[in-house]
């Protein structure tokens, strides 16, 4: 399953599989929220615990192996904090630098929005909404066991 989803997206399968690592250690039972802004609204919604999906689509190199970037504790909190970075590359785009509840050029958030009453995603660019678009087509991904397992209200 998740090899056919390192080819669909054409990375290395290293990547994919450094992201489901990070992600199970960050959040185990894929069942965590933190309270935060919405990304195009002024309010507030509760945010996926996911340590890769804002930065989905870096990568750097460990011994020869790409592997998948991901994101610090920093980046679940409200403000910046002065000489910190919100993910481990600190990769700088258009002159920022990650934000905290954003998502850099590739990249999406998850979230629950007690508005809707369900999950919801935001993706930072075309590149994210292709990347979810074969994720949902592969069904895979937590988000997807998120959709499966939670009882709607």
């Amino acid at each position: 399953m998740y090899l056919d989803l390192a080819v669909a997206l054409d990375e290395s399968w290293t990547i994919t599989l450094s992201h489901e690592a990070l992600e199970l250690v960050g959040d185990p039972s894929a069942n965590l929220l933190v309270q935060g802004p919405h990304p195009s609204q002024r309010r507030q919604v509760f945010h996926w615990f996911e340590m890769c999906d804002a930065v989905q689509d870096e990568c750097y190199e460990i011994d020869g192996e790409q592997v998948s970037n991901f994101v610090l504790p920093l980046y679940f909190t409200p403000t910046a904090e002065r000489g910190s970075r919100n993910d481990f590359l600190g990769t700088i785009k258009n002159g920022e630098s990650l934000r905290s509840f954003g998502a850099n050029p590739g990249g999406y958030v998850g979230f629950f929005d007690p508005k809707k009453r369900d999950d919801d995603t935001w993706e930072a660019d075309e590149r994210a909404k292709q990347r979810l678009a074969i994720k949902r087509r592969l069904r895979t991904g937590r988000g997807q066991r998120r959709r499966k397992a939670s009882p709607r209200v």
